[in-house]
């Protein structure tokens, strides 16, 4: 029996291409590659929450079939971003054979940007010399951030966030299927808005309103109230504010969500000086984009030593 505390973001995750919704160019290609029983090595790039990684858990699903346990790894490389994990971990899964009917073992390689640019290398020359035995599937939030020779051996698509008339299916789809008829399509007009093509997030805060019992009007507010907390702890110098941010990340809140809701808080205060704003927002947003290549606490104890 289902627990009836399963999170959406699983139930709900796509495990077929025609599942994946708003990612046409994608889709339309890994049908093909699975007709062929053949792909090239794949990188996706986009925002999180659009994604990325569950298309490329699908696409090796498809590819692989019932073989798909015994042939596919998955590395986060955010934590394994040292040269010798590479040459390890990654090299060993190129180098191993396949088994059962499969043309080749496939390894998602997920935020990858967060590798050092030797290891990015280190992969360039696995990638071409065990071309005939594995293909790789990279997942990253910023291009930029992975060397032009992986880019280049690379099939890149671009995972946009998705637009409110997809975020509208998809939520509309969950609430029918969980038996749910009291949030109102004006609310989940607003509501989809202010999640910006998060479909992660918004899939999370829509079951917070459902356990809650709550409208989604005020789920958007109660989701900001931590931020809010956090901020004016932020402005009165108040140091247990990096508890605070801990205590988010150990719900399983990532620093990007963190630093887009303290965004969103810092930007609708009204009784800000457009200076302190300013400062706010400049460190915020270095924060963010220091995210790809920081441990999260270690960036937390940065951020914080820059605001306080």
């Amino acid at each position: 029996m289902e627990s009836i505390n399963m999170l959406w973001t699983e139930k709900y995750r796509p495990t077929k291409l025609h599942q994946i919704i708003g990612q046409t160019n994608f889709t339309l290609d890994a049908q093909e590659w699975k007709a062929e029983s053949n792909m090239p090595n794949v990188l996706i790039y986009g925002n999180s929450g659009n994604g990325k990684t569950t298309a490329g858990i699908v696409l090796a699903r498809e590819i692989l079939g019932d073989n798909f346990k015994d042939n596919f790894i998955e590395v986060n490389a955010s934590d394994d971003r040292k040269l010798e994990n590479v040459r390890t971990t990654i090299k060993q899964a190129a180098q191993s054979g396949t088994i059962g009917d499969v043309p080749f073992r496939i390894c998602l390689l997920d935020e990858l940007e967060g590798m050092t640019t030797d290891a990015q290398n280190a992969l360039k020359r696995i990638m071409e010399r065990y071309a005939s035995n594995i293909r790789f599937i990279i997942t990253c939030n910023d291009r930029n951030k992975i060397i032009f020779a992986l880019q280049s051996r690379c099939a890149n698509y671009h995972f946009k966030p998705l637009n409110n008339d997809d975020m509208m299916t998809v939520l509309q789809s969950i609430l029918e299927q969980e038996k749910i008829s009291h949030f109102k399509d004006e609310d989940l007009g607003g509501f989809i808005y202010s999640m910006q093509g998060d479909m992660r997030r918004a899939i999370t805060e829509l079951q917070a309103a459902k356990s809650s019992n709550t409208t989604l009007r005020k789920q958007v507010t109660i989701s900001l109230e931590d931020y809010e907390k956090i901020l004016n702890k932020i402005i009165n110098k108040n140091t247990n504010v990096l508890g605070d941010i801990h205590e988010l990340l150990y719900q399983g809140r990532t620093v990007k969500e963190i630093c887009n809701g303290l965004h969103d808080v810092v930007i609708n205060s009204e009784g800000l000086d457009s200076n302190v704003k300013f400062k706010l927002l400049r460190t915020i947003g270095e924060s963010e984009w220091r995210s790809n290549t920081m441990t999260p606490k270690v960036l937390i104890s940065w951020m914080m030593g820059q605001l306080l």
